[in-house]
């Protein structure tokens, strides 16, 4: 299964970043993945929240039901979930302090599906290291 991370110090309080990073109804305005809610979305994210999401990668859109497997404010959330092309995802959100005023926030994300086989395998995993990375680029713009 491939594996993607990507950090980036952001200029805010850890807490500030939790904020933007913990509620769903915000991931638009950051998470680049994101296309649209399959469900009215929770207003925060707790152990065991289930959403479904729509994402968009190169093209292929999927709908990802996914629960919260671990959950430590104002630190770490993680979300597993299956989607409709047969995915399984399992989606890391961590912030960490990082001095004064300053976190970093890491995105890391596990998946499978057999889209990720072949040539289309191989451009759908930059595609997901390039959406993390802008990703947390937008969350950046959002808090600092």
């Amino acid at each position: 299964m491939p594996e993607i991370t990507t950090t980036r110090t952001l200029h805010t309080s850890q807490e500030k970043a939790w904020a933007v990073i913990s509620d769903p109804s915000r991931f638009e305005e950051w998470n680049t993945l994101h296309t649209r809610w399959g469900a009215e979305p929770p207003t925060e994210l707790g152990l065991g929240t289930k959403i479904v999401e729509v994402v968009t990668i190169k093209g292929v859109v999927d709908t990802i039901d996914f629960t919260t497997s671990a959950y430590d404010a104002p630190r770490y959330v993680q979300l597993e979930g299956s989607g409709s092309t047969g995915s399984t995802v399992q989606l890391d959100f961590t912030v960490e302090p990082n001095g004064d005023n300053a976190c970093n926030a890491t995105l890391h994300i596990i998946f499978d599906s057999s889209i990720l086989f072949g040539p289309l395998g191989k451009i759908i995993q930059k595609a997901f290291s390039k959406q993390l990375d802008k990703s947390l680029d937008k969350l950046s713009e959002l808090v600092e």
